[in-house]
């Protein structure tokens, strides 16, 4: 039986882990859940994740929730020792070091922030939501001081697990360029094969976003 990935289309965390199936060229049914219609919270997909969260795996009976577990999992699961998770212990530690960072640093003062938004709580984007969201990036910036690539001199999986969440806030209006080596990174990653169709992805939520602030970005 095939593997199956239950994911959001906009949704970041489930966008990285399809970065990560068009690079390994994975087999993979995507199945595409309506959250908002409460398609998370039925009895069959409860029984698979009963954080009813998104992204969630199917391994052939083996469910598997976060997309940043999924990630790694795939690897070690189909291609043990690729080079965007290698089996090398202190190469590993430096990416997962980057990828416990996005969980709980980035994600949450970058998307997490602006989350009011999306959420409709309100429609403005204040001036808190802009120092957090710099200050994620600025911060950010400092992996990319010895290295081109967010864990080192190679393409990972904390890369890919960054792209979608940045390109939607760019998409969003966010502008880069007061991050020269972020912007640079961004540049870089025109490389992987599932960049352009991440940027159409990215743009329907900037365009979503955009159209439920009344100021800000």
């Amino acid at each position: 039986m095939p593997i199956t990935l239950y994911y959001s289309p906009m949704s970041p965390p489930a966008r990285a882990v399809i970065l990560l199936i068009k690079e390994l060229g994975l087999t993979v049914e995507l199945k595409e859940v309506d959250v908002r219609a409460g398609a998370t919270r039925t009895e069959e997909f409860l029984r698979m994740n009963p954080e009813h969260t998104i992204p969630t795996l199917d391994d052939n009976g083996f469910y598997l929730a976060e997309s940043r577990a999924i990630l790694t999992y795939l690897i070690d699961r189909y291609y043990p020792g690729h080079e965007l998770y290698p089996n090398i212990p202190k190469e590993k530690a430096l990416i997962n070091r980057v990828l416990n960072h996005d969980l709980s640093v980035f994600s949450l003062k970058t998307l997490g922030e602006l989350s009011a938004i999306y959420r409709g709580l309100t429609s403005e984007v204040s001036e808190e939501m802009k120092t957090s969201v710099s200050n994620a990036l600025s911060n950010l910036e400092l992996f990319l001081v010895r290295n081109d690539w967010i864990a080192g001199e190679n393409v990972t999986v904390a890369d890919l697990s960054l792209l979608p969440t940045i390109a939607s806030m760019v998409h969003a209006g966010l502008d880069l360029s007061r991050h020269p080596r972020l912007l640079a990174w961004y540049d870089n990653c025109k490389v992987l094969k599932g960049y352009q169709d991440d940027q159409e992805i990215a743009q329907q939520f900037g365009t979503l976003f955009r159209s439920m602030v009344t100021k800000g970005f």
